[in-house]
């Protein structure tokens, strides 16, 4: 299945241009803890983008960039996000993304293995608790250093990995395999995805 991840980066967004040219899923940004102000802020596209998507009658999950460094604001992060989409329909993943901060330092990225992977768990329980389905974002250095993966078996992961040699030696549902994708009816590069089984099921 073909899908897209997008947020404010990429434009104003033609849904129906979207779903023509194959697009099954998209992951769309809700918003992001800032990674050097720790402020919560909501993506400026999100209700467009998620109203657009579905009314295309494309599939939609959504993603959050977390910057937790305790276990209260990850349960304040996963609660913006079930605030946010309350009104909508989403049928995919609701996606943590704790990643590192490429070209500068963010407020997480000190966090020890141990303590990234709590700050996961915490987000992804509060979502499961509330009823829906939670998944990993995750790069393979985070899955391999940065994480402790074997307790976090029991999620979704969404895995991003750009090198045509492919490499992960561990289970996901989703590949993101480029991050400079172009769809119809999407203005700015988009990242690009391949869902091997229904996330939506």
């Amino acid at each position: 299945y073909k899908g897209i991840d997008v947020s404010r980066f990429q434009g104003k967004i033609n849904w129906n241009e979207v779903a023509a040219d194959g697009v099954a899923f998209a992951f769309i940004r809700v918003g992001n803890r800032g990674y050097g102000s720790g402020a919560m802020l909501e993506d400026e596209n999100f209700e467009r983008n998620i109203k657009g998507a579905t009314a295309a009658g494309i599939k939609v999950g959504v993603y959050y960039f977390s910057q937790a460094i305790t276990e209260a604001e990850a349960i304040e992060e996963a609660n913006f996000v079930l605030e946010k989409i309350a009104p909508y329909q989403v049928d995919c993943p609701i996606v943590c993304d704790l990643e590192m901060i490429a070209g500068d330092e963010g407020r997480a990225d000190s966090l020890t293995p141990e303590q990234r992977t709590q700050m996961i768990k915490t987000f992804c329980d509060t979502i499961a608790n509330a009823g829906y389905k939670p998944m990993i974002y995750m790069n393979l250095e985070l899955a391999a250093i940065r994480i402790n993966l074997e307790e976090l078996e029991g999620y979704d992961k969404w895995f991003a990995y750009y090198n045509p040699n492919f490499y992960f030696p561990y289970e996901y549902d989703v590949w993101q395999y480029s991050e400079r994708g172009t769809v119809a009816g999407v203005p700015e590069p988009v990242d690009m995805n391949i869902c091997f089984e229904p996330i939506w099921e």
